[in-house]
């Protein structure tokens, strides 16, 4: 049976390949109406929708994927100067910080969901709810991640602490 830790990086994986594929199909759709516009000189009156629609799910599904592997901007000069024992506590409440603010937007975000069924977009029709269900969708990733680390955190995890002493000092 796999673990909850290889379900979580398999899930994580899903969200990386899903988001590289977004970006493929985003680089498509200006190069298309680029080369539309430009050279056959062919009105492409959908693609600024789909690509801000594409943009939208690619950074959202990203962002949760960066989110599991706590690649997001960290200012971190506080926790460099703390002790193990303290760092533990104060990562805590950092993580629980983050996860109150996850779970405020996650909530605005299923409110403009449900508001926006039946605004849809102008050239292709298709539902505003649509783009926020990206917001759902990464923002609820985002919260499962957090959790997980924020159990791993109070389980007493050392892998779950960041570790500065092998890094060396930094550069600005």
């Amino acid at each position: 049976m796999m673990g909850f830790a290889q379900l979580e990086a398999g899930f994580a994986r899903i969200l990386e390949l899903i988001s590289m594929a977004l970006m493929m199909a985003l680089v498509a759709v200006i190069t298309y109406a680029v080369l539309g516009r430009q050279v056959f000189h062919l009105p492409v009156a959908w693609s600024e929708e789909v690509g801000a629609g594409l943009l939208a799910w690619m950074v959202l599904l990203g962002s949760a994927a960066a989110w599991y592997h706590r690649r997001h901007l960290v200012i971190d000069v506080v926790l460099r100067r703390l002790n193990r024992r303290w760092l533990r506590g104060f990562c805590i409440f950092i993580e629980i910080a983050g996860l109150l603010l996850l779970v405020v937007a996650f909530w605005g975000s299923q409110s403009m969901m449900r508001v926006s069924v039946h605004n849809s977009t102008t050239a292709l029709g298709v539902s505003y709810s649509f783009l926020y269900l990206a917001l759902v969708i990464g923002l609820g990733a985002m919260i499962l991640f957090s959790i997980a680390q924020l159990l791993r955190l109070i389980r007493g995890d050392e892998a779950a602490l960041p570790n500065y002493e092998s890094e060396g000092e930094w550069n600005t």
